[in-house]
């Protein structure tokens, strides 16, 4: 059972908001204080059957309503174990409440029938099921768990070595946990992985994950309001599954970002039934063969996010200012572009939380054009702009295609001799000469700085630069012209009277040595007036959008 879609009304300041859900991950993502917690909270509230605050409603005289989309079963599936002959595949629940009611209405909308709002709780949900627990859960739950445990496992805590004994006893002595959640962690370290040591932080967490799970399922297992056997899904192979959404809110906060993808994937591998050994547990402990899991994170942090833009959920403000949210799971692209944003999206995860987007074609620019912003006074950090290098020119389209379906304002900047076949497209900026390395030349030359050239090249060379056979053949053959007519020679000996001679020779060594130290170089060097018009233009434009974005949130938050 998973949500395929969701549509909220009145909730907080999820006004009128859609969204699409990957089947088994989702992370939720966008600027602070857009609503993603808010949802985590909504989906709580749905689930536990609690009474919706006053407070969070947008608007009192209107009721808040959400429309849910759920898969209850998949191909192959006989049904659940309560009820064999229930065989629907979906439902579409719409659940209402207006202020001055206790309890809400739930309709089915596949028959326009009233139904028990009771039926919701036999959805089950773990909140906010973080690494650690937050002291919620009883000591009677951990004691009846170790006991279980000891007896699946065959080992007993006066098992365990002196060390870990002693580990407990002081953390006992200066905590607040009960010596039930200690031995836990290691009876669980000792037989889901491959070490047996109180240091090893990546076998802790990935305990104290398999705990917190198994804590819970105990804790529904003793559940009369809502039985646990109510859940259950018996899939083609007769195995008996329990069906959870799983919400983990900003795992940043505690785990470095090694950790964090670890954990996330963890909890993947336990929702999808990839660790045998848990399995087993589960199947011993609760007298059931696995888990059928969706998982909800919210995180601020590109470390946590997985590289398959499918599996994010995107809030963002429209033009009137009101939330919205762009789902990878309904984007549609034809299958080119998909292989390509596929291998391309863990480059521009951190476009996700920006408020607009620089795309530059090549490394020297990528070097240089956060530089350029600080001299223009456009720092792109404090205005929220993502400078992203697309690789070469055909990447930059795809990579904009992409952005702009999560509604991230965007500003490209091709090279000019692409002009004719990319002046259509929205929000693209060209360099006004045949590409990057032109442009700079020659707007030093113009105004005079061909000694501050010097210098930058000689700085990279470690020596006077120099412009070789193959740096000019190379050259000549982009700007169309015969190499013959330009000996090998070094730079401070071009003659400054040759305008033609110097754009050519300083070009051959520019175009023959890109990359992102030298744009840093160059990027740390030019005052205002020698950045070429064009990055000027481009930058600009993406500081625009970024501003504009901040004004109006600024406003909405006054």
């Amino acid at each position: 059972m998973y949500i395929k879609s969701m549509h909220i009304e009145n909730y907080r300041n999820l006004r009128d908001v859609t969204l699409h859900f990957h089947e088994s991950m989702n992370y939720l993502v966008g600027e602070n204080a857009i609503g993603k917690s808010s949802f985590l909270r909504l989906l709580s509230l749905i689930c536990k059957g609690q009474v919706i605050p006053e407070q969070d409603y947008a608007d009192v005289t209107r009721p808040i309503v959400v429309t849910l989309e759920l898969v209850l079963l998949r191909p192959g599936d006989q049904g659940f174990a309560f009820d064999r002959q229930e065989d629907r595949r979906t439902v579409t629940l719409r659940l209402e409440k207006n202020v001055e009611e206790f309890l809400p209405r739930l309709y089915n909308l596949d028959s326009g029938e009233l139904v028990p709002p009771e039926i919701i709780r036999c959805v089950r949900y773990l909140e906010n099921a973080s690494f650690h627990d937050p002291g919620e859960t009883p000591v009677w739950v951990y004691r009846a768990v170790e006991e279980k445990l000891e007896t699946v496992l065959h080992v007993r805590a006066e098992n365990l070595t002196p060390c870990i004994r002693e580990f407990i006893t002081r953390e006992v002595q200066v905590g607040n946990r009960d010596t039930s959640y200690y031995v836990n962690i290691f009876l669980l370290s000792r037989y889901l992985r491959r070490q047996d040591c109180p240091v090893a932080d990546n076998m802790k967490f990935i305990s104290l994950v398999a705990l917190r799970l198994l804590t819970q399922i105990y804790e529904m297992m003793q559940s009369h309001a809502a039985p646990l056997e109510r859940s259950l899904i018996i899939n083609e192979n007769g195995e008996r599954l329990l069906p959870l959404w799983v919400s983990i809110d900003e795992p940043e906060i505690h785990l470095h970002p090694y950790m964090q993808r670890s954990i996330l994937q963890y909890y993947q591998e336990l929702l999808e039934n990839r660790d045998p050994k848990f399995c087993k547990v589960l199947h011993e402990l609760f007298h059931i063969d696995g888990l059928r899991g969706q998982l909800f994170v919210v995180t601020h942090a590109t470390d946590s996010l997985a590289g398959d833009y499918r599996h994010i959920i995107r809030f963002y403000r429209n033009d009137a200012q009101q939330v919205q949210a762009a789902c990878g799971s309904a984007f549609s692209f034809d299958e080119e572009i998909e292989k390509h944003l596929l291998m391309h999206f863990p480059e521009v995860k951190e476009s996700l939380y920006s408020r607009s987007v620089l795309i530059v074609e090549g490394e020297t620019e990528y070097g240089c054009f956060r530089y350029f912003g600080k001299t223009l006074q456009v720092p792109f950090d404090y205005y929220g702009i993502c400078l992203i290098n697309a690789r070469g020119e055909s990447s930059i389209g795809k990579i904009k295609t992409l952005l702009e379906a999560f509604h991230i304002p965007v500003a490209a900047l091709y090279d000019g001799d692409v002009k004719r076949l990319r002046c259509h497209e929205k929000q693209v900026y060209f360099t006004d000469e045949i590409c990057f390395e032109m442009d700079l030349v020659t707007r030093l030359l113009q105004v005079g700085k061909r000694r501050e050239l010097d210098r930058i090249i000689n700085a990279a060379a470690g020596g006077h630069g120099r412009a070789t056979a193959d740096m000019l053949k190379r050259a000549c053959r982009k700007l169309a012209i015969n190499y013959h007519d330009y000996p090998p020679k070094l730079l401070q000996h071009v003659n400054s009277r040759n305008y033609q001679a110097l754009c050519v020779y300083y070009f051959a060594w520019l175009y023959s040595n890109k990359g992102v130290i030298l744009g840093r170089l160059i990027g740390q060097s030019l005052q205002a007036e020698e950045i070429p018009p064009a990055f000027c233009r481009v930058i600009r434009a993406a500081g625009t959008f970024a501003s504009v974005r901040g004004k109006q949130e600024k406003e909405m938050n006054l």
